[in-house]
């Protein structure tokens, strides 16, 4: 069985490779290629990695946040 018919038979396997599609679209259409096509420096990579985690920190504050509120 290949990879890809596992990936297909698998529901959460299959959901995230939907995400990550979903995504690299979203990516393209916003800044037109994909990131092996970006020409960013090293340090431009780092920031934008930095700016996500930021986003994931507030996720999971807001996560967080309600998780207390429902569980007081």
């Amino acid at each position: 069985m290949s990879i890809k018919q596992k990936i297909a038979q698998d529901q959460i396997l299959s959901a995230i490779q939907a995400k990550f599609e979903a995504q690299t679209l979203k990516s393209v259409e916003k800044y037109g290629q994909t990131v092996a096509d970006n020409d960013l420096t090293a340090i431009e990579w780092i920031d934008r990695a930095i700016e996500e985690a930021i986003d994931h920190i507030v996720y999971l504050e807001c996560l967080k946040a309600g998780l207390l509120k429902y569980e007081s």
